[in-house]
């Protein structure tokens, strides 16, 4: 009797760490999880359809916002349009930017048909509108981002170094530019 039990405890012991071997190879073979490494390894920033990649967006929009002091609103911004830059300014749009990412509202591909966009009149800017984007200098869009747009649903992101603003507002010139294919 003694025989059988010791039997089975070995049957289930080798389940066991069969399992964990599985388990071991399994992961290895699906490679690192999601977040390690580079940010956006595919840079092609999949997700689901509420992130706004359905439609166009509303172009033109017309609307009014608070104008910048002329100082800031005139002001060309002073870095290159490197591919750094425009990584950098990407990567603080999708991801980066604190309390939360530009992409919830705008969307991921800058459309203004982000998750939180439904929720919010005027709807966000549509960054993809070649239109709308022409009339806003550099200034103005540094200064938005700043200071927010009071009456609509842009917050203030005074956390946001200078350098990181001139980089997304980089990144925001690239979105309304014609596509490669």
């Amino acid at each position: 009797m003694n025989q059988g039990i010791c039997r089975n405890r070995k049957s289930i012991v080798g389940l066991v760490l069969g399992m964990l071997l599985f388990g071991l190879i399994a992961e290895v073979w699906a490679g690192p999880p999601l977040g390690h490494g580079r940010r956006h390894h595919l840079r092609s920033h999949q997700g689901h359809h509420g992130q706004g990649f359905a439609g166009d967006g509303f172009c033109p929009q017309l609307r009014t916002t608070v104008q910048a002091p002329d100082a800031i609103g005139n002001q060309a911004n002073p870095l290159e349009a490197s591919q750094e830059t425009l990584y950098s300014g990407e990567t603080l749009f999708q991801v980066d930017v604190q309390p939360v990412a530009c992409k919830i509202c705008h969307g991921v591909n800058g459309n203004g048909l982000g998750i939180m966009a439904q929720g919010l009149n005027p709807s966000p800017r549509n960054f993809n509108c070649k239109e709308t984007m022409k009339e806003i200098s550099d200034g103005q869009m540094f200064w938005i981002i700043r200071n927010g747009s009071p009456g609509t649903g842009m917050p203030a992101f005074k956390n946001l170094k200078d350098r990181e603003i001139w980089q997304i507002v980089h990144y925001l010139r690239k979105l309304s530019q014609p596509r490669r294919r």
